[in-house]
């Protein structure tokens, strides 16, 4: 039997949807190919309740990182622990943290980190990983025959699930990296907005189309009523009509919404790179021939001047 440690991202003490879709798979692959008892590791406190439906999960464990810290260089209480545990397979969905960390622990454990990963099957002699690659325009499917790895998720990462009803009594624990390492937090500049765009089951995205930065207000209208993120193409975030932490693409930010509204962009490759892992694509613009069209699961020819207002009091009406 092989026991199985799941990272998880949490946002003041809730899990974030990608890392919920993330422990519904982990619970299913449990299941299906015999994984004893999962971990889970995370970087907040959360309740066990939000973990108590999943029946294999045994334990919760906070993981504490002063800040400042050197994350490659003082994994060893991690390190020690999963030995203990007797933890062979990891998975998480890709992060800036977990990268760093995830790096460090596959190296010391001697067993292969495939990234970007969209698919993981059990076949007789191994394992087949299929990951995106040259920036989601394909997919490269690697053979893993060792029953260790470490696995990081693309946030579009697809999954299968099956019934697995049940119940556990989660356990909750805490470790602490780096804690002999004196620090002091210089500066924190929190990202504004209520919902961060990785997160986001619901993304409003804005491109040239609206012209002029002053016109933002109708897509930030919209976007709180659908209760969704808002997003930017690369050259308005070039032309500071918004925050470079909107911009999604190929350079930007990576999404997997429910839902990606697109609004006076074009679709360019370099932006549908960043998009194309949404479930469903609405594409409004006045140019019928917008590459972006070809992509959609929906669209509408028209202005978005036009459109977005009578589309949001469509939405105030019901």
């Amino acid at each position: 039997m092989k026991n199985l440690a799941i990272f998880i991202d949490s946002k003041n003490g809730l899990i974030t949807e990608s890392s919920k879709r993330l422990l519904d798979f982990a619970s299913n692959w449990s299941f299906q190919n015999g994984s004893e008892s999962i971990y889970v590791y995370g970087f907040e406190l959360v309740s066990s309740d939000m973990l108590s439906t999943y029946s294999s999960i045994k334990q919760y464990t906070h993981i504490k990182i002063p800040d400042l810290v050197n994350h490659s260089q003082v994994i060893t209480p991690l390190l020690e622990e999963i030995q203990q545990k007797g933890i062979s397979q990891f998975f998480y969905v890709k992060s800036l943290l977990m990268d760093t960390i995830a790096s460090s622990l596959a190296n010391k454990l001697a067993i292969p980190l495939i990234s970007n990963v969209l698919k993981v099957e059990k076949v007789s002699a191994g394992f087949h990983m299929t990951k995106s690659v040259f920036s989601g325009k394909a997919t490269l499917t690697t053979e893993i025959k060792s029953e260790s790895f470490l696995v990081a998720f693309s946030k579009s990462f697809s999954m299968e699930l099956l019934s697995n009803p049940g119940n556990s009594s989660v356990g909750q624990t805490e470790i602490t990296l780096g804690k002999d390492i004196q620090n002091k937090l210089i500066e924190n500049h929190p990202l504004t907005g209520s919902i961060p765009l990785p997160d986001a089951a619901i993304v409003v995205g804005a491109g040239r189309g609206f012209k002029d930065p002053s016109n933002w207000g109708i897509v930030e209208d919209l976007a709180k009523e659908l209760g969704a993120a808002t997003a930017c193409s690369k050259p308005v975030s070039d032309l500071n009509w918004r925050p470079h932490h909107e911009h999604v693409g190929q350079t930007g930010v990576k999404i997997a919404p429910k839902l990606y509204i697109a609004c006076g962009i074009s679709g360019a490759i370099q932006h549908l790179a960043g998009v194309n892992g949404s479930r469903k694509i609405v594409v409004i613009n006045n140019d019928s021939e917008a590459p972006f069209f070809k992509h959609a699961d929906y669209g509408i020819v028209g202005d978005v001047f036009d459109v977005l207002p009578r589309l949001l009091n469509k939405l105030k009406s019901h």
